[in-house]
């Protein structure tokens, strides 16, 4: 099996601005991304090492609407709601491999795609996609990336924040779907066999761990449909991040979990 990390999870916003005032209010580090060249769309990133999270946004959506189907995608679920997890990316150096995977079990994909973020201070990020279906929005599957880029260089250009809450990585997601039989097909092509199974999947990519659940167990909107609904962030101590988020007027008596933005269920674990 080739090698795969987390390299990032997705969050749909319609203000960045807002939103990144918000998620620095809980504790969170958080820096202007760049745009995506040619895509209409624009980040701001929340980095723990490797792995970060990313808020995207629409900035001209004429621009995004005539781009691809995903940009497209994602102009209209902004439309419909403030913000949602959009997606996740796994990396992975042979996007070749995973393509010809998913090929044996009948899923076609896009890519690998060129893409380009033009950060702040003028330096350009590139990278490929391959997205499985072709959108990488609110579907329940990852998408990968393969990085031009070293990690050393990438790691000097965008540096790990310093999270008040005590944020260190990002250590799991759920993932919503609607037949749990496909699912476990497609996942065990792309990760190998899942570590468990049952009326739930488990997938272990290093670290991070995929929980695979049906959308009625998982009791998500059913507006919103499969996709993921909950990431789960690794801290040293919980009781830091108890007292963060406590500052910011957050509650947690009943566990360390809470509605970051509408429909972004954030949970912290030690």
């Amino acid at each position: 099996m080739m090698a795969l990390r987390l390299d990032h999870a997705v969050i749909a916003v319609r203000d960045l601005e807002a939103a990144s005032e918000r998620l620095a209010s809980l504790g969170f580090e958080i820096r202007p991304g760049g745009r995506h060249v040619g895509f209409g769309t624009e980040n701001a990133i929340v980095r723990f090492g490797l792995d970060y999270l990313e808020l995207m946004t629409v900035r001209d959506e004429a621009e995004a609407e005539g781009a691809s189907a995903r940009s497209r995608a994602l102009v209209e679920f902004l439309r419909r709601y403030p913000s949602g997890f959009a997606g996740y990316a796994l990396a992975s150096d042979d996007l070749v491999e995973i393509r010809e995977r998913l090929a044996g079990v009948g899923q076609e994909c896009e890519g690998p795609t060129p893409m380009r973020r033009l950060r702040p201070d003028g330096t350009e990020l590139a990278w490929e996609l391959l997205i499985p279906g072709g959108v990488a929005w609110r579907r329940p599957w990852p998408f990968f990336i393969r990085w031009a880029l070293p990690e050393s260089r990438r790691l000097a250009i965008e540096q790990p924040g310093s999270h008040r809450n005590g944020a260190r990585a990002v250590a799991g997601i759920s993932v919503a779907v609607e037949d749990l039989a496909r699912a476990r097909v497609l996942y065990e092509a792309m990760l190998g066999p899942a570590a468990e199974t049952g009326p739930r999947l488990v997938f272990r990519v290093e670290s991070f761990e995929i929980v695979v659940t049906g959308v009625r167990d998982a009791q998500v909107d059913p507006e919103r449909g499969p996709g993921p609904f909950e990431l789960r962030l690794r801290v040293d101590d919980i009781e830091r991040t108890r007292q963060a988020l406590g500052a910011a007027g957050r509650s947690t008596t009943t566990g360390i979990q809470l509605e970051a933005l509408p429909s972004v269920l954030l949970s912290f674990h030690a």
